[in-house]
């Protein structure tokens, strides 16, 4: 086979992907596919590294302007938040890895300006939480779309993850929709599960 760039014989194809900045999956040449010499199929793969680069910072800064888009739409005071976007935005672009959508930088910037301290996509057993708030013994999670058809795993996976970390701890699940309603009721509906915690009764028309 010959390379599809240059025409010199070919000893690779295209068909792989860039995962964390390594590239996996290159296979045999084979005439079903575009194939490469040794040279252009480096030239490629440093190519889709810069782009997949470029391609993320672009998307996370996305979701950073969309969370504050958000906040905008609820007529919040943002200038008392700056501090806050400030301290995310910075953490964003040092470990774009933490963030996978709007809601949880939405989120992050809500605990952050409640003085609430937490670690993101904290792992658990084999699983991946997006907010562990050890100071109250909490975990969060942001639950989108996706998860209205998969509540009974979801719940499947609380059981786990709290026998794991001990009966005292709770996990709060709020959906997208009440973030896009009002994000600064999530710090209300924290303190509820302290108060409940403390008196064994709750009252959640106040939240």
């Amino acid at each position: 086979m010959k390379c599809w760039v240059c025409g010199k014989e070919a000893t690779t194809t295209n068909k792989y992907e860039v995962i964390d900045g390594q590239v996996y999956g290159l296979k045999s040449p084979s005439k079903y596919t575009r194939c490469y010499c040794e040279e252009c199929a480096e030239k490629i793969r440093s190519e889709k590294k810069a782009e997949e680069a470029v391609y993320i910072r672009l998307k996370k800064q996305r979701m950073f302007d969309a969370s504050l888009e958000t906040l905008e739409s609820q007529k919040v005071d943002i200038y008392k938040l700056k501090p806050a976007i400030e301290k995310v935005e910075k953490y964003l672009i040092n470990n774009p890895d933490k963030f996978d959508s709007s809601y949880e930088v939405l989120t992050a910037i809500v605990l952050l300006n409640a003085g609430v301290s937490f670690q993101m996509q904290k792992k658990i057993l084999r699983y991946q939480v997006d907010f562990c708030i050890p100071s109250h013994k909490i975990i969060l999670e942001v639950d989108g779309e996706r998860h209205k058809v998969k509540r009974t795993t979801d719940r499947e996976r609380d059981v786990k993850i709290k026998e794991e970390l001990g009966g005292d701890w709770n996990i709060i699940r709020i959906d997208t929709e009440y973030l896009d309603q009002n994000a600064l009721r999530l710090i209300k509906a924290i303190n509820h599960v302290m108060k409940y915690r403390a008196t064994g009764k709750i009252n959640w028309r106040e939240i």
